[in-house]
């Protein structure tokens, strides 16, 4: 498709290139396009929307080792936490996983608490603000605009303020639905176990007349954004993307005992190359590989090892007398995996629910969440537990 000749939002001619984030730089977004909008509407976006937007997650960028940023690539910004000096809880500032300020106990102890065994047990995010929602709407706009999708089916929710053609405000103004899981295969996908990586996603996906966009950061704000109800019930629209937030390590691997066969498919597996008995050429295939590894990565390889270490005869045992749940736990198996294979194309756009009926994953979350708010409070709060016991098990 041919490259857009006017910015989205002020509509003037784009005589110069400008490279936008669809996810922001700051929280490691790679995927960018040029085909949004020009440079000055850029840096008004980048200063009013995604300044206010990327500070409510420095908590999380301060504590990734080798965080993959094109720009500032070596800032640990700072951020506000709890810590526990002598069994009491204290706010302080908090820069690199190390405490550089408290000044309630500072006045407390009127001493310098530099010295002090401090401990890290939370880290604080503000979530409810205007900010972060629009930070959301905007990265699912993002990636609709990326992907092709044509402007008027997205123009009800973009509010641009202009006087001639300066920009004065943005507004993203779409219904932005948090996620909750609704199958017991998501449950376990979500909550089991502790995190062991932290990555973004994005799901693109038409159902009906809607057009959706599931934006996921760090693994833990999860969100459906609406982002037009009127697309045509014929035209099938999907695509998504996932990306691993540390950087790769290019440096060639010491491979030992290529004379082995059961060493060299180990190794093939690892790599993700073809075996071969030659040494040096299967060396060669090895580090080729290496070399090209990016950290886009795909749905498949994050969510289906998930899937396949769920204990399904632990479920079945625990959930024996509760028919119900057991049904959706095996429905959702099946609606993910056919023939082994991973159905991602149904994953966080479909859920089955009681009765046999598959339901648009944001329409049953949002029924749910209306009508349940303690289990989106339960989980949510569950999945923050998860991340600050990631970041804090770091902390000094």
């Amino acid at each position: 498709m041919a490259q857009r000749c006017n910015c989205i939002y002020c509509n003037r001619e784009i005589t110069t290139r400008s490279k936008e984030h669809v996810i922001q730089n700051a929280l490691g977004g790679l995927y960018e396009s040029e085909d949004i909008c020009c440079p000055d509407c850029n840096n008004f976006i980048s200063k009013h929307i995604d300044a206010p937007f990327t500070k409510i997650f420095n908590p999380i960028i301060s504590r990734i080792d080798d965080f993959s940023k094109t720009n500032n690539t070596k800032s640990t910004p700072p951020c506000t936490g709890t810590i526990v000096y002598n069994g009491k809880h204290y706010n302080a500032n908090i820069k690199a996983g190390k405490v550089v300020s408290c000044p309630d106990l500072s006045r407390e102890l009127r001493c310098d608490i530099s010295k002090l065994p401090l401990q890290i047990v939370a880290y604080n995010f503000d979530l409810q603000n205007s900010a972060f929602q629009t930070g959301i709407a905007k990265i699912a706009f993002n990636y609709a605009m990326a992907q092709n999708i044509d402007f008027k089916y997205l123009e009800s929710g973009l509010v641009v303020d202009k006087s001639g053609n300066k920009v004065n405000s943005i507004k993203y103004n779409y219904s932005v639905v948090p996620f909750c899981p609704l199958n017991p295969v998501d449950v376990s996908i979500e909550l089991d176990g502790g995190v062991t990586e932290l990555f973004h996603n994005m799901i693109l996906f038409s159902q009906h007349n809607e057009l959706w966009c599931y934006v996921d950061l760090f693994n833990t704000f999860q969100y459906y954004v609406l982002l037009s109800d009127n697309i045509p019930a014929n035209q099938k629209i999907y695509a998504n993307y996932t990306q691993t937030l540390q950087k790769i390590n290019h440096t060639a691997p010491v491979l030992d005992d290529l004379h082995d066969p059961k060493t060299v498919m180990i190794y093939a597996q690892q790599y993700g190359v073809e075996p071969c008995m030659d040494p040096a050429e299967f060396s060669k295939r090895v580090n080729n590989a290496v070399a090209r590894k990016s950290q886009k990565t795909s749905l498949s390889k994050i969510y289906s090892p998930r899937i396949e270490r769920i204990p399904v005869i632990d479920y079945v045992t625990r959930m024996a007398k509760n028919p119900e749940q057991m049904y959706l736990f095996y429905n959702a198996m099946h609606m993910y995996f056919n023939n082994d294979v991973f159905q991602e194309k149904n994953f966080r756009t479909l859920t089955p629910m009681l009765g046999g009926k598959l339901d648009c994953y944001p329409h049953a979350a949002f029924d749910i969440c209306s009508h349940n708010p303690k289990f989106l409070e339960e989980y949510t709060c569950a999945k923050f537990n998860k991340l600050n016991r990631f970041l804090c098990q770091f902390s000094r």
